[in-house]
């Protein structure tokens, strides 16, 4: 019986040994959230007075840069740049 190997994956991205993630599809969805929840929170400060939406709107748009970079990261590490 054969054991299964743990650690680093040996091959091309994108080859049987490696397959690609998606993260490069994620980073783009996750600007995109991050682009439209700042253009949401610009239009709720300048068309009304609803404090609360300002606050979870700008909370949201706070949260996706987090995921913007975090993704950013993975991307980093799963394709490091030599």
């Amino acid at each position: 019986m054969e054991r299964a190997r743990r650690g680093r994956l040996k091959g091309a991205l994108g080859s049987h040994d490696r397959p690609a993630s998606a993260l490069t599809f994620r980073v783009v969805l996750a600007l995109f959230g991050a682009l439209v929840l700042l253009l949401g929170t610009a239009a709720a400060v300048t068309w009304t007075d609803e404090t609360w939406l300002i606050i979870v709107l700008g909370l949201g748009f706070v949260a996706a840069c987090v995921n913007v970079y975090w993704v950013s990261r993975r991307l980093h590490y799963e394709r490091p740049r030599h």
